[in-house]
């Protein structure tokens, strides 16, 4: 088991580190369209570009760059498509700490996995925060994430997480009562981000640090960003490896906890492999209309378990979002 998990560690950091090799070098050979830096330089010159991404603004769709000055000033420069300056902002963030707030509040929708377990409607608040090289955002749980290197096309950073709802609640099934109760997760590690001709590259290695089961999780994503009818788009594919440890931890069954109609089971590494559809647009001032929708689908590893009764779960989200 120790050679498979090995095995299985080195194909996901193979394949990562391949694709970020590869986004990497592309980064430099395309860089920051010429058309885009020269506006940046006639505007505010000697400035860096931190950021370029296409958004929308006003309904038009737009290049949205952000830029600190000689001075060291940020500031957000609106660009159309023909090079003509739309907007230029200097950014003056939150009271006291700086950075940019999004509040939301929408209705979640979720389909779990696991066995007699109810498809779930609850209300759902989450929250983004960005403060240059720090990010934290929250959903189900809580993500915090410090880069320590970033290029306009490439950042890798620490992250922390807190997974307060993951995994099975034995009361929402009679079918899981009797089964330990699992507490919150905390993990920590590395993630690094990368973006080449539209396509966005992200990998993360993740480690258990809260001592409930000391496992491990790699997750890859592909995503390919773009706007069109007055919306944001931004589909969504990834793959996550989960270790041994994580796997008995969330779908495994120990010989005090089975039953006659719940068996031991003892589940090695897995895999599980997701797409994600997130759709927004602005609908007045700063406020926007935010929808998500994904599917997930798992190894054999984790739908054998005599905890789980499918091969897949969905969850969704339609809400609505404000940004200071």
């Amino acid at each position: 088991m120790v050679r498979v998990i090995s095995a299985q560690w080195k194909t996901m950091l193979v394949l990562g580190l391949g694709l970020f090799l590869g986004t990497i070098s592309g980064v430099r050979a395309g860089e920051v369209p010429q058309i885009v830096r020269r506006a940046i330089a006639k505007r505010l010159p000697g400035a860096t570009i931190t950021e370029v991404r296409e958004d929308l603004w006003h309904g038009r769709e737009v290049t949205e760059v952000e830029v600190t000055s000689r001075e060291g000033g940020d500031y957000e420069v609106i660009i159309s498509p023909g090079g003509d300056i739309l907007s230029v902002e200097k950014e003056k963030g939150l009271p006291w700490i700086g950075g940019e707030l999004s509040l939301g509040l929408g209705l979640a929708v979720e389909q779990d996995i696991y066995r007699g377990v109810d498809t779930e409607y609850q209300p759902a608040l989450f929250f983004m925060y960005e403060n240059g090289p720090l990010e934290i955002q929250a959903t189900s749980g809580i993500e915090a994430r410090f880069a320590f290197y970033r290029t306009e096309r490439f950042s890798a950073g620490v992250i922390g997480a807190i997974a307060p709802e993951e995994g099975y609640d034995r009361d929402d099934s009679d079918f899981l009562k009797g089964m330990d109760e699992l507490d919150p997760l905390y993990w920590a590690g590395l993630g690094m981000e990368g973006e080449y001709a539209g396509w966005e590259v992200g990998l993360k290695i993740l480690q258990d640090i809260s001592g409930e089961h000391d496992g491990q999780q790699v997750e890859l994503s592909l995503g390919y960003p773009w706007t069109a009818a007055g919306f944001e788009w931004h589909p969504e594919l990834h793959l996550t490896w989960m270790s041994e440890k994580t796997i008995d931890y969330l779908y495994g069954v120990s010989a005090v906890e089975m039953r006659p109609n719940r068996l031991a089971y003892s589940p090695g590494s897995s895999f599980a492999i997701g797409a994600q559809l997130m759709a927004q647009r602005p609908v007045f001032g700063d406020v926007t209309i935010v929808g998500i929708f994904g599917i997930d689908m798992f190894g054999s590893d984790i739908t054998d378990s005599p905890l789980v009764d499918e091969d897949y779960a969905i969850h969704g989200v339609l809400g609505v979002m404000y940004t200071f």
